[in-house]
This record gives structure tokens, C-alpha cells and sequence, in this order.
């Protein structure tokens, strides 16, 4: 009859050979191949916290936008974990219906940060205003919530090009190329406009522009 100990051994021997297998298998594994497992078990520990979304479904109307940006610290340092809040109107200028309340829109969205402070969102070109004569700038509205700072509103996501544009906005964001909030969109695959906006967090901003606890009816 085989000791305790023999029985040891042996077990650990067959795990000493299983895992070389699979350490032989993981090493055999093509680059993209490997990076792709890589990014899935990344996903799969993310999977509440998403880097990127689709705020409407396919079957929303409108022109199909693609965002993407990353959102750095303070310090200069891509920052990872920060919660981004997006919201706007429909194609046809609606937040909801029948009343447009934006502290009820049906397109909105929440995303985080990844890794390398990457962000990424789809949705669809607003519309300006409906049922007004002096509507603003098509815009999509945006908050942050960084660690360990207070949920605050940034300037919104608006569009080169748009006629409602005030100066002011246009001179604000001239010089700042990828921190602009002014978007030149360029085409990209299937005709989705591709834009890119990337963020800087301010301390001293997220305290002024913080939001009351109720700034939001949505669900």
C-alpha cells in the first residue's frame, strides 16, 4: 500500500506535468491570439465597468457617430477608472417624449476609463432643438466622476460646423486639437463618423461644476 507521502509525490508530479502542457500549449499560441485571451479575461473582470458602448441600439434613426478620447490626470498620466456620463437628444431633437426633459433622456450612457484611460462610445448625431425657434448647438452632454473626486459636469461634446455655434465656443476650443471640445468628425468605415476628444482632469473644475445628488430623474 502506497504512503501518504508516495501519494504526495505522485499528485505532485501529474501537476508538474499538466501545467508544463499547458505552459507549452499558452507559449504556442499565435501574438493575436494570445493578446485576444489576454484582452477577454481583461473583459471578462471589466464586464460592469465598460470602456466602450452603443448608447442607442441599431435600429436607432440618425447618423452613426463613433468617440473615442483618453482621459488623463491631473498629473499629465493617462487615468483609469473615471466615470463618464454621456446623454443628448434623438436625431430629431427629442431628450424624451412626449415632454423633451433632459433629466429624462432616453439616449444616454455610462463608461469608464480602461487601463490606459481609453474611452469609446457609438451613438447617433443629435439634432438641434425641437419645438424652439433659437435652439442651442447640437451637443451631447458629458459628466465625469474620477476617483476620489465629486461627480461634475465638463463642457459638452459639440460639432465643427454647426451654424448655431456661438464664437465664444469656437475661440475657446481653438488651439487645444484633441482636448478641443469642438469635434471635426471624419469619416470612417460604413460612413460612421469618427471623432476623438481627449480629457483633462481639474481638481478645482470637479469641485466648481460638481452636481447636486438629484441632478438626475433618469433610470
Amino acid at each position: 500500500m502506497l504512503s501518504k507521502h508516495s501519494d504526495d509525490v505522485e499528485a505532485r508530479r501529474r501537476f508538474i506535468k499538466s501545467a508544463s502542457a499547458f505552459a507549452l500549449t499558452v507559449a504556442a499560441l499565435p501574438p493575436a491570439l494570445a493578446c485576444q485571451q489576454a484582452d477577454t479575461a481583461r473583459a471578462s473582470v471589466d464586464a460592469g465597468r465598460p470602456s466602450r458602448i452603443n448608447i442607442p441600439d441599431r435600429q436607432e434613426p440618425g447618423t452613426r457617430l463613433f468617440m473615442s478620447g483618453v482621459i488623463y490626470g491631473a498629473d499629465g498620466k493617462p487615468a483609469p477608472g473615471v466615470k463618464m456620463f454621456l446623454y443628448h437628444t434623438d436625431a430629431e431633437g427629442f431628450y424624451s417624449r412626449p415632454v423633451s426633459d433632459p433629466r429624462r433622456s432616453r439616449l444616454r450612457g455610462t463608461v469608464w476609463s480602461d487601463a490606459q484611460g481609453r474611452y469609446a462610445f457609438d451613438t447617433v448625431k443629435p439634432g438641434h432643438y425641437a419645438g424652439t425657434s433659437q435652439p442651442p448647438p447640437l451637443h451631447i452632454h458629458v459628466h465625469l466622476e474620477p476617483p476620489r473626486l465629486p461627480d461634475h459636469w465638463v463642457e459638452s461634446f459639440y460639432f465643427e460646423g454647426d451654424d448655431r455655434l456661438y464664437p465664444a465656443q469656437v475661440a475657446r476650443a481653438r488651439g487645444l486639437e484633441r482636448f478641443s471640445n469642438v469635434i471635426t468628425f471624419k469619416p470612417g468605415e460604413s460612413g460612421v463618423l469618427q471623432g476623438v476628444r481627449d480629457f483633462r482632469i481639474d481638481p478645482a473644475l470637479a469641485e466648481r461644476n460638481r452636481l447636486a445628488e438629484d441632478w438626475y430623474r433618469g433610470t
